[in-house]
């Protein structure tokens, strides 16, 4: 559970070091708020300490008939904030003014509800707006600690729109995305990719190796074209 706590703390830590701006809405807590609302509408925000605990999230649990990993309610319930767009994946944010809105979201739709019957719990989106990042609950594990997939949105619930695994556990998400957030200051994003096969050998390095090299070759591709 350390690890978890420490993985979790390093995560955040590398998230709230980036650039945090987002669109001002009628819903936004204005003690989260960092700057003044520029011209377009966006402004700074800053994360504030969470409330929820393990409760919330059990009421979802009961309602929508999924499981929650334990490390994912850690991680989401420690901070409230209000955007976690990490490039190559989107995770839930969270709001005071809108309790677990995200996350219900994301469960809250038609093929949710299909890969859900199949044990297949959608959280968050990938960065390409291909398909939804999944929990494969099919199998028991401690702690409900399932690994990652993603599910490509063509499929409307079909199970045939589910990848290999990409990540071994949410942990090894955490510290693979944490590693990114720090390393793409500084190279690009084709270059720190491949590390992800050290950081989850079982998982990115093992059934996830051919998603992230067509991940590679897209940004590398991308960046060609760029000229950059």
């Amino acid at each position: 559970m350390e690890s978890n706590q420490n993985v979790i703390k390093d995560f955040y830590k590398q998230l709230f070091d980036q650039e945090l701006k987002t669109v001002f809405t009628e819903r936004t807590p204005s003690e989260m708020m960092n700057s003044e609302i520029d011209t377009d509408g966006w402004f700074c925000w800053k994360p504030v300490d969470g409330t929820f605990d393990v409760n919330n999230y059990r009421d979802i649990e009961k309602k929508i008939h999924i499981e929650f990993l334990k490390s994912f309610i850690e991680w989401h319930k420690l901070y409230f904030f209000l955007d976690c767009d990490c490039s190559l994946i989107r995770l839930p944010h969270s709001s005071p003014s809108e309790p677990l809105k995200e996350i219900t979201d994301n469960l809250d739709n038609d093929v949710a509800k299909d890969l859900i019957l199949l044990r297949i719990y959608p959280f968050g989106q990938d960065g390409n707006d291909i398909g939804l990042l999944v929990f494969d609950g099919r199998y028991a594990t401690s702690d409900n600690e399932f690994p990652i997939r993603i599910y490509d949105y063509d499929y409307n619930g079909d199970i045939e729109g589910l990848s290999e695994i990409i990540f071994s556990s949410f942990p090894k998400l955490l510290e693979c995305i944490s590693y990114f957030l720090q390393e793409i200051k500084t190279r690009k994003d084709y270059e720190i990719i491949p590390d992800f096969f050290n950081i989850d050998p079982s998982g990115a390095g093992k059934t996830g190796v051919d998603y992230w090299l067509e991940q590679i070759a897209m940004a590398k591709g991308n960046d060609d074209f760029l000229g950059n």
